[in-house]
């Protein structure tokens, strides 16, 4: 069969072994060569493995991958894959994107707001927090947008939500990023009016809810937001998790300056390296940046 570019880089998203960070090297190196992805089929392994960095098993992978390619997903009602080089796909952040981003992605409902250029405020949190702590996350999300930021959060109940929502008021937009396959969102939050909001997907459609695509799903969440604020956490679960990769890939981290007993991780995360986020001025994760901060033993 012939190979185009979105076959090829569809094949290359399942090659086994190859994540999100090889997948970066490869569109960054083609793109320093202005090469389309259709030439790396029949490029032998050695020359795969020593051009982007591949370990020997993934590059013979890619090499056989390429060579007998799978055909493209069918087409989901409502929904389109974007792949690099889609009109829909954020091509601009894929190269740099911290951390690095699945190469395809699904999306439904107002899907240009990926590729909008767009700063972007992730937004996570707790399922379960105070009307306080939801009030707060409302009214950030409202300010952001009306200041030209997108939101990008998940799709829980709780905080999720209420940034969603607050984002819709602001007119800017959303990106609600899915735990689950783009046609199983029996788990996710949804609101009546789709217009200002796009849903994405790492993948396959009908992949269920489960807790390893929930952690997966935070590091896209990250991967596709500038800043990312933490408003209520435990230590432990989906918050907290997200939190660590943020420090841990020294992504701009704000967390609500809360006392332990409304939110229990959230100085732990402020003592670790987070920047603390007075709650009567939560508008300033969308100030300048302030120099790295010492960290306290």
């Amino acid at each position: 069969m012939t190979v185009d570019e979105r076959t090829c880089w569809f094949n290359i998203s399942i090659t086994n072994g190859l994540g999100p960070a090889a997948a970066q090297r490869i569109a960054r190196r083609l793109a320093e060569r202005r090469m389309p992805a259709t030439t790396l089929v029949g490029v032998e392994a050695g020359e795969l493995r020593s051009e982007f960095g591949l370990s020997d098993g993934v590059a013979r992978s890619l090499a056989e991958q390429l060579l007998d390619p799978v055909v493209l997903l069918a087409e989901v009602p409502g929904a389109e894959m974007v792949v690099p080089g889609d009109e829909h796909f954020p091509n601009v952040r894929f190269l740099d994107a911290n951390p690095p981003l699945a190469p395809v992605l699904w999306a439904s409902a107002e899907r240009s707001l990926l590729a909008v250029g767009a700063e972007t405020l992730g937004i996570a949190g707790s399922r379960d927090t105070t009307d306080r702590v939801l009030e707060l996350v409302f009214e950030l999300s409202k300010l952001v947008c009306r200041r030209g930021w997108l939101v990008v959060s998940g799709l829980a109940q709780g905080v999720d939500s209420s940034a969603h929502q607050g984002a819709l008021i602001g007119g800017a937009g959303t990106i609600g990023v899915l735990a689950s396959g783009i046609a199983n969102t029996s788990k996710s939050w949804s609101p009546d009016d789709t217009d200002a909001i796009c849903f994405v997907s790492q993948f396959s459609p009908s992949d269920p809810w489960s807790g390893p695509r929930a952690m997966q799903r935070n590091s896209t969440i990250a991967a596709l937001s500038d800043r990312v604020v933490v408003a209520v956490a435990g230590t432990s679960g989906g918050s907290w998790e997200m939190a660590q990769l943020c420090l841990k890939r020294k992504k701009p981290l704000f967390v609500l300056d809360l006392d332990p007993d409304e939110a229990p991780g959230n100085q732990k995360l402020i003592k670790a390296g987070a920047t603390p986020l007075d709650p009567a001025e939560p508008e300033a994760c969308i100030g300048p940046l302030a120099a790295p901060r010492t960290l306290v033993d």
